[in-house]
Order: C-alpha cells, then structure tokens, then sequence
C-alpha cells in the first residue's frame, strides 16, 4: 500500500498520551510484533516511572509498563537524552519489576518474565540502529555450544535498543519502517509494517483538536528548552573544566605559549 507521508506527532508524545488508550494498544502490538516477532496483546498498563510525573526528566524521559496475555511484563522507554548509567538503570528497572511482584510464599516457577525495550536518540551501543541482549546459556566444555533452553525456562529478561539516529532509512524490514518513524516522525510510504497504517490516522497532528494541539506544542516547546538548559550545563562544565586544566598546567610551571601550544592541540585532537 503507498500512501503519502505525512508529519505525525513525536512518539515520545504519543507514548506519554494516545497510545496509553486500550483503542490505541493495537499500534503498540503491531510495534512489538515486528520487533520481537511475536504475537503479543496487551491486557493492561501498569504503574511506571512516568508516571510519577518526575520534573527532573519528564520532557527528556518517558516509559510505559504494560502486562500482556501471557503474563510477561513490558517496558517502553524513550529516551532523548544522552545517560552515562542507562544501561545500568535499564537492568535494574526490569530486575525491580521481578522483585517488587515477588510476595511472601511465591512459588519461583510463576517468576514474570520481562521485555524491555529502550529508544535512544544518541550512541549509546555500538552504531547499529537495532539491537538485542538476552541470556544464553553455553557449554563450557563442548567448543562453547549455546544449550537450547526449555520453553519454561524460558523467563529472563529479553532487552531490545533501538538508536534511530543510526538507522539509514533504507527500509528492508516491518521493523524498519517503525524505526524510521521514530527517527522522522512520519510513516514511509509503501506500508507493510503490522498496524502501522493506523498510526496515520491516530497520530496525525491534523487530526488532533485545538486542545490537543495546544498540550502537544507545549509539551514540545518544554522539552526544547529542557534540553537547552542540558546544553547550557554540559557546556558550562567543560569552560569549567577546562579553567581548571589550565590553573593545574600554571602552578605546574608552564608559561602561556606551553599552555597554548597544549590546548591547540587538545582542539586538532578532538
């Protein structure tokens, strides 16, 4: 089907308010169909980190937890800006997920297992738009065999990444085409990705009402200035940075052509 591309709303938008809808969870099953190539149906959403409505982050980070027929746990987490412990706090969101359903008396056999899927928009592993980490369990003293697992078995947390910044828009593959509208906020024209066909209609920022309009440019506009007060700070701590190097390299001796010389050749290094 080819139909005409047009400017949709963030996804980061949408997962804060439309997609949370039960009318809306086809778009995420069809989502995690491509990505994980299974069937999935979401029964319910769950409490999460957004939640909370946390100031600190909420314009740069947004998460949603779902359950899914088979009892797993889902985590969808979008996020903008750049996080030197993100992985760290991924594994430690789905190992938190498991502990906090755990309850006196549990029968280990019932432990949830737990997808979690983590959008980025910067280099944070390797330079592949996609991404995935799971457990596997290897023989040792067989030329390092993986051993296949037993379907009860299998209960670890499965972690996909996608960073749509590396993604080259060359559409190969369903996923592809989701990876694309997260990097361009528009749907490719030949449409083949599972429920995407309906993100043209429930996303389109023609299709929202003035009220709607009206919170999602807000939401944008905070969000712009959220991330130039990041900006602001990185920048203020690298001069900051840097006047303390150069006080070091004084009261080590050197005169000012030696500290010129070292800090032109710090700039032609980077």
């Amino acid at each position: 089907m080819v139909g005409e591309e047009r400017t949709l709303v963030s996804f980061d938008w949408a997962l804060k308010s439309i997609l949370r809808q039960k009318d809306n969870f086809d778009i995420l099953e069809g989502f995690l169909l491509d990505l994980t190539n299974e069937k999935i149906t979401i029964i319910e959403l769950l409490e999460s980190e957004s939640n909370k409505d946390d100031r600190n982050d909420k314009f740069t980070r947004v998460d949603l937890k779902a359950k899914d027929a088979s009892d797993r746990e889902i985590i969808i987490e979008i996020q903008h800006d750049s996080e030197p412990d993100y992985l760290e706090r991924v594994y430690y969101g789905t190992s938190k997920s498991i502990v906090d359903n755990m309850q006196e008396g549990y029968r280990y056999k019932r432990v949830k297992k737990i997808i979690s899927v983590s959008i980025v928009y910067w280099q944070l592993l390797g330079k592949s738009y996609l991404v995935k980490g799971e457990m596997c369990f290897r023989d040792l003293a067989d030329n390092n065999q993986e051993l296949e697992l037993k379907d009860k078995h299998k209960i670890f947390a499965e972690y996909y990444l996608i960073q749509p910044e590396w993604f080259n828009d060359k559409i190969k593959t369903k996923i592809d085409e989701w990876v694309y509208m997260f990097k361009h906020s528009r749907v490719k024209g030949d449409i083949e990705a599972t429920n995407i066909d309906k993100v043209q209609s429930k996303l389109d920022k023609l299709q929202m009402t003035t009220k709607e309009r009206m919170a999602y440019d807000e939401y944008q506009l905070n969000k712009t200035i959220n991330e130039g007060v990041l900006q602001e700070r990185e920048e203020k701590g690298i001069k900051q940075g840097q006047q303390q190097i150069i006080e070091a390299m004084k009261e080590s001796g050197m005169n000012e052509s030696e500290i010129e010389k070292i800090l032109r050749l710090s700039q032609i290094c980077r």
